[in-house]
């Protein structure tokens, strides 16, 4: 995550009121902000692919899957940020299409990146666990390539899942996605 672009702390109503005047998207955590850097063609590509095997497999089922236009609100007053891919299976989260942001994800998925790896698995992370209808948080690496996978066990932890290699045979418990690594990346 970059270094903040604020001098003091944003109140949520400013911040989204800031940002909707903004050509670049921003992340809100605790009254500051961070500009999101434009990935690169490997990461575009894929989140794209993620998005793609995920929408395929989910066609005609009540879960949706978006890409990172859409905000996830952990806790409005406190974090909101742009995941790479989310899927929310909640009907809350999809009664209004307009709507440009999900409070009940079933899966969030970030393609790592060195600038955002640490926010990635660290803070990003402690803050989705608040959210009850989390299921699986995963990450997945285009370079290594890698997939890991943190799924929410029957007493409330995440457990991590690693899925070494492009033919990997992955499991995306949460939304009954299986795949090949490979298939996330292209």
């Amino acid at each position: 995550m970059a270094s903040a672009i604020t001098q003091t702390i944003m109140t949520v109503d400013s911040y989204l009121a800031w940002e909707a005047e903004q050509t670049e998207k921003h992340d809100f955590f605790r009254g500051e902000v961070f500009a999101m850097t434009g990935g690169t063609l490997r990461h575009n590509r894929a989140s794209l692919a993620s998005a793609i095997a995920f929408k395929t497999h989910l066609k005609g089922q009540v879960c949706q899957v978006f890409t990172g236009d859409v905000k996830v609100a952990v806790n409005v007053a406190e974090h909101l940020f742009y995941p790479d891919v989310v899927v929310t299976c909640n009907v809350q989260d999809l009664a209004d299409l307009d709507a440009v942001r999900i409070s009940a994800p079933t899966l969030v998925l970030e393609v790592l990146s060195p600038s955002t790896a640490a926010y990635d698995r660290g803070q990003k992370f402690l803050s989705l666990q608040k959210l009850p209808s989390l299921q699986e948080y995963v990450l997945l690496d285009a370079q290594a390539p890698r997939l890991e996978v943190h799924r929410r066990n029957a007493a409330g932890r995440f457990e991590l899942y690693v899925f070494e290699g492009a033919d990997s045979e992955a499991e995306l418990a949460s939304i009954g996605w299986r795949g090949t690594v490979a298939t996330l990346l292209d």
